[in-house]
């Protein structure tokens, strides 16, 4: 007998869950309208660790010599830009270590419309240090259209999840 009611007590469940009646009660079913979420972040690929590979030049040409510069975005929302004073050059693929990581920004990226941004205030919050609008490229790699201390055309290719560590401004 309690096997047939804890049976029934969770067939009820499911049945409101689903969006079913019992006794005359229905459950409230999302319009699809309200069903369509706004994205909670950028695609799957762009959280993570991002090192500048190129700099659009003012002749309009891809210069491949930019800084040794990293931005790290998380589903947080949290951003951190970093200049790196060891390592290989930059493109090659290996992350700056933590202790070679200057000139720390703290920040943000949010999601501002149908448009990603970063924003990173100075230490004292009062100004802009950086910020700029993200962009994808077909080639899975980002743009971010910055001012300030971010590039104005600085492309930035992929090179692994987002750091625990982030930087110390």
């Amino acid at each position: 007998m309690r096997t047939l009611a804890c049976a029934l007590l969770v067939s009820s469940s499911l049945v409101v869950a689903c969006g079913g009646t019992i006794d005359g009660e229905t459950a409230s079913i999302p319009s699809s309208a309200e069903a369509e979420l706004a994205p909670s972040g950028p695609e799957d690929g762009e959280w993570g660790t991002w090192q500048l590979l190129s700099v659009d030049g003012p002749d309009g040409r891809r210069q491949y010599d930019p800084p040794f510069v990293e931005l790290d975005l998380h589903p947080s929302g949290a951003a951190f830009m970093w200049t790196c004073s060891v390592g290989p050059r930059t493109g090659q693929g290996e992350r700056c270590p933590f202790y070679a990581r200057h000139g720390c920004l703290v920040g943000t990226i949010a999601l501002e419309g149908d448009v990603w941004r970063v924003h990173f205030p100075t230490k004292d919050g009062m100004r802009t240090a950086a910020r700029g609008d993200v962009v994808d490229e077909p080639s899975g790699d980002i743009t971010v259209k910055g001012e300030g201390a971010l590039h104005p055309g600085g492309h930035y290719r992929r090179v692994g999840a987002a750091t625990r560590e982030g930087c110390a401004p």
